[in-house]
């Protein structure tokens, strides 16, 4: 998830002027916007809640759930009576030669209708290879919900993603547009100080170096600002105009509950990615059961009523109704090994699903670590990045004194400038790297859901927002 945030230009990441990143985001001010247009403000739970209508990825997921649970009949229905009704009509044409007591023949002509009606019920009693599909039904309409949930836990990370991604993408432009106009002033400033002799042509020179350099940033920044929105349109339906955006207060908040142990057992049990793999192992357990039932005998409850006119030549002008009921067994005698090679066969796959189980579980205990480390690391870093962000505007101001007394140069200025908007940039970074640790660890053990994405949305976002145009 960090390569996403960490996605914009390297050139970007000087980017930002004199004022604070967080005045900036406080007065939204984007490009090419004006603040009397009141545009209609997006949360991050708004933005969620229009994926679940809109994404198509997570509505064809709603289908294959759905389809998934209808498992559960068909797995019911090879345990429940079987009726079936038949109609048959026949013409029959042609002669009959019937030997006489003299030693001759006689020849009949025939031409008469032939009618068959038959209804048949069946009623399994004991067939082991049914009961055993009656509970693989069931296991597999619950694998069709855990595959589900994985689904939409991949849909919530993609969208949160996309929206970090368009936050931090609008933020470059921001602080490209920022540094772009401190080095408007910076070339004026410089070609003020050559024009009275205080300065030299290179200090100009370096200066619309620099700012050649960061318009060059600047459209790079918009293009991946464009495409940023788009990808968050394709899944909320509508070009999103304006985002709520972090806290200007933004503070971290402990996790609950705080040992990485107890995530780590939550998520054994909650991650739906485990519970999947749980159910391909008792499928494939059952399919071995299904399997072995090619071995043993079946029992099934027969009743039938037939009427039947002219069935025969013999019973020609007759009409016959008969009902039958009874038992029938069937005994597998010898199918040319090809029993005993489906059980070897679901065996072998029943390992493998088991195996399956294994790594999923030793995956999930990687992702839980990395996420939980994520948040507790995280918090470290936001603090971190604080101090060197007043640090490195405090080195400015030196350093700006210092060109004014004629003791550094305009490249220093610049590459403090260039030092300070970097740390801007990582800041805001590590605050949205933070957020996405602590939903990707709630979704790690299954609990990516409404009431924590609410949560996350109130504790750290808004009422600052950004204006996208």
């Amino acid at each position: 998830m960090r390569a996403i945030l960490a996605s914009v230009s390297a050139a970007g990441l000087a980017a930002l002027i004199a004022a604070p990143a967080n005045a900036q985001r406080q007065t939204s001010t984007a490009p090419a916007t004006q603040e009397s247009a009141s545009p209609t403000v997006m949360t991050l739970s708004q933005a969620w809640m229009a994926a679940l209508q809109h994404d198509p990825t997570y509505q064809a997921a709603v289908s294959e759930r759905e389809a998934g649970q209808t498992n559960r009949a068909i797995g019911r229905s090879g345990l429940l009576p079987q009726v079936s009704a038949s109609l048959g009509r026949n013409k029959v044409r042609g002669t009959l030669d019937s030997p006489t007591a003299r030693g001759d023949v006689l020849r009949e002509d025939l031409d008469y209708m032939s009618h068959t009606n038959e209804i048949r019920a069946t009623q399994p009693i004991f067939d082991w290879s049914r009961i055993a599909e009656y509970r693989q039904g069931h296991a597999r309409a619950d694998y069709s919900l855990a595959v589900f949930d994985t689904k939409a836990a991949d849909t919530s990370e993609r969208l949160i993603n996309r929206y970090f991604q368009t936050l931090l993408s609008y933020e470059n432009v921001v602080l490209a547009q920022s540094k772009l106009q401190a080095n408007e002033k910076q070339i004026t400033a410089a070609q003020r100080r050559y024009d009275s002799g205080e300065g030299t042509v290179t200090d100009v020179r370096e200066s619309k170096s620099r700012r050649d350099l960061t318009k060059a940033d600047l459209i790079q920044a918009q293009d991946a600002l464009i495409v940023a929105r788009r990808e968050l349109q394709e899944m909320i339906g509508r070009s999103p105009v304006a985002l709520t955006t972090l806290k200007g207060a933004f503070q971290t908040q402990p996790l609950v509950p705080g040992a990485l142990s107890d995530w780590q057992a939550m998520a054994m049990v909650g991650n739906a990615e485990i519970r999947s793999a749980q159910q391909g192992l008792r499928i494939s357990d059952l399919e071995v059961d299904r399997s072995f039932g090619g071995h043993l005998p079946t029992l099934n409850i027969v009743a039938a009523r037939r009427d039947v006119s002219n069935e025969t030549l013999s019973t020609r002008d007759q009409d016959a109704t008969t009902n039958s009921f009874g038992f029938q067994i069937s005994l597998p005698i010898f199918s040319g090994g090809l029993t005993s090679a489906q059980v070897s066969q679901s065996r072998h796959n029943r390992d493998r699903a088991g195996q399956e189980l294994a790594a999923a579980r030793e995956r999930i205990a990687v992702e839980v670590t990395r996420h939980y480390q994520g948040v507790v690391s995280g918090t470290q870093r936001v603090r971190a990045l604080v101090t060197a962000v007043e640090s490195t505007e405090s080195a400015l101001k030196a350093i700006e004194m210092g060109y004014q007394a004629g003791t550094r140069s305009i490249v220093d200025i610049l590459d403090a400038q260039d030092q300070l908007y970097r740390s801007r940039l990582d800041l805001i970074q590590a605050r949205l790297e933070y957020v996405l640790a602590r939903l990707m660890l709630s979704g790690a053990v299954g609990g990516l859901d409404a009431k924590v994405i609410n949560a996350v949305s109130k504790t750290y976002f808004g009422p600052e927002k950004v204006v996208l145009g």
